[in-house]
C-alpha cells in the first residue's frame, strides 16, 4: 500500500460544514469518524498518526479533516485515546467516561464526563453514553474502568459502539439510522470483549439499524499480521454473516478516508 503520512486537520471549518441539511459519515479509519449531522461535526476515538508503538497505518491517510465541533472517546485505551493525536485538535473539547476525563483534564481540556445513561446537548444533538462490555483501562495492571458507547440523536440517530462484545442490552437502542460496528482491530484475533465479523452480524440482528457500517478494520496492522495482505477481509465477512443474522440491513463498507451522505430522516430522536 502508498506510504501513509497520517491524517491532518486544518485551523479552519469550510463552511459548507455549518449547513444544517448536510449528513455524512467518514470512515478517516480504525474507531475514528467523523459524524455530520444537524451543522454539527463530532469526531470519535482521534487515532491519526502514521503509528503507535509498534502497530503502523497500513491504509492511504485521509484527506484534511475539518475541525470537530467535540470529540467523543470511548475509553482510556491507547489506540482510542491517543494523546498525540489529541493535541492536533487543541481546544475542542470531549466528551467521555471519567477514566477518560481525569487524563484529558490533566491536559488541561475541556471534558464532559458521562457514564451509561447519561447525556449531554451538543447545538441541536443530544449525546447519550451507552454501555460497552469492554475493559476500559488505561494500562494493564491498573484498576478496572468503565468504557462506553454514544448514541447520537438528531434528524439522524448514529450508534458508535466503540470497543464492546455484543450485549443483550442492544436491543434497547432502537430506531437506529446508522449503526458503527467494529469488526477487527490491528492485531491477529479480536478477543473478548470486542466484535469480530461473527459477533458484530450478532449485534446487528439486536440493533436492526438501517445502515450498519464497519469500522476498526483495514487501518493499522501490527507487523506480520496474517490479514495484511487482505485488509478488507474482515470489513467482507462482517457484510456476509450480517446478511444471514439480520437480513434487510444495508451494510455500506467504506473504505478508510472514505465518507457517505446519510437520507435525511423524517423527526428528531
Amino acid at each position: 500500500m502508498p506510504h501513509a503520512t497520517g491524517v491532518s486537520i486544518p485551523d479552519t471549518r469550510p463552511r459548507a460544514w455549518q449547513a444544517r441539511d448536510v449528513a455524512r459519515l467518514t470512515y478517516v479509519g480504525h474507531a475514528t469518524t467523523l459524524i455530520e449531522v444537524d451543522g454539527v461535526a463530532l469526531l470519535t476515538d482521534p487515532l491519526l498518526r502514521e503509528r503507535f508503538g509498534h502497530v503502523s497505518r497500513i491504509a492511504p491517510p485521509a484527506g484534511p479533516l475539518p475541525r470537530p465541533d467535540a470529540i467523543l472517546v470511548s475509553h482510556a485505551h491507547r489506540d482510542h485515546l491517543d494523546l498525540p493525536s489529541l493535541r492536533r485538535l487543541a481546544g475542542v473539547p470531549a466528551i467521555g467516561p471519567p477514566a477518560v476525563a481525569e487524563i484529558l483534564r490533566s491536559q488541561g481540556r475541556t471534558v464532559t464526563t458521562l457514564l451509561p445513561g447519561e447525556r449531554t446537548r451538543i447545538g441541536p444533538l443530544d449525546v447519550v453514553a451507552t454501555p460497552a462490555v469492554h475493559d476500559g483501562r488505561r494500562a494493564p495492571m491498573g484498576p478496572p474502568r468503565e468504557a462506553i458507547g454514544f448514541l447520537v440523536a438528531g434528524t439522524q440517530r448514529v450508534y458508535f459502539a466503540g470497543d464492546t462484545d455484543v450485549f443483550d442490552g442492544m436491543r434497547e437502542l432502537s430506531e437506529l439510522d446508522v449503526a458503527l460496528l467494529p469488526v477487527w482491530g490491528w492485531g491477529p484475533r479480536a478477543g473478548p470483549g470486542h466484535l469480530d465479523p461473527e459477533r458484530a452480524a450478532q449485534a446487528v440482528a439486536l440493533l436492526r439499524p438501517r445502515l450498519a457500517v464497519p469500522i476498526h478494520w483495514g487501518t493499522y496492522a501490527s507487523p506480520r499480521v496474517w490479514w495484511r495482505a487482505d485488509p478488507r477481509l474482515p470489513a467482507r465477512e462482517f457484510e456476509r454473516l450480517a446478511a444471514v443474522h439480520a437480513p434487510g440491513v444495508v451494510v455500506p463498507i467504506l473504505d478508510p478516508g472514505d465518507s457517505m451522505a446519510l437520507r435525511p430522516a423524517t423527526a428528531a430522536g
